[in-house]
């Protein structure tokens, strides 16, 4: 496992059903400064801000997360359908523009890692 697609596979997986928009959102903005939240498989890709824009507009869109959510002005981000990837380029801008900075503990609490017996527990 080390490309896009099986990224977005663990992440997919990994997320619950009615995962809220402002936990995904928190998810996107730590990736984007920080992989270490992420399995070792993953901490070498190269996970730039097009292809987590890309992968979260998927998930969004899989998810069913809200087109345009009441919160998405928090991350100055409510100019585009979440399920566009120039809204999570607007989440990630705003880390910049409004000085949001991700809860990283959350964000890890969201993930799933693989144990050693192959069955999936919270990392």
């Amino acid at each position: 496992m080390n490309n896009l697609k099986d990224f977005y596979d663990y992440l997919n997986q990994s997320l619950s059903s009615n995962i809220q928009y402002r936990d995904l959102s928190n998810l996107c903005l730590t990736l984007f400064c920080n992989v270490s939240v992420l399995p070792e498989t993953f901490q070498s890709l190269k996970l730039d801000k097009e292809s987590l824009a890309n992968i979260f507009s998927k998930i969004a869109k899989e998810k069913m997360i809200p087109s345009y959510p009441s919160t998405a002005s928090l991350y100055g981000a409510s100019f585009h359908n979440t399920y566009d990837k120039g809204h999570w380029l607007e989440v990630m801008a705003s880390i910049l523009k409004m000085g949001n900075e991700p809860d990283t503990k959350e964000a890890e609490k969201l993930l799933v890692s693989s144990s050693p017996a192959g069955t999936n527990e919270i990392k």
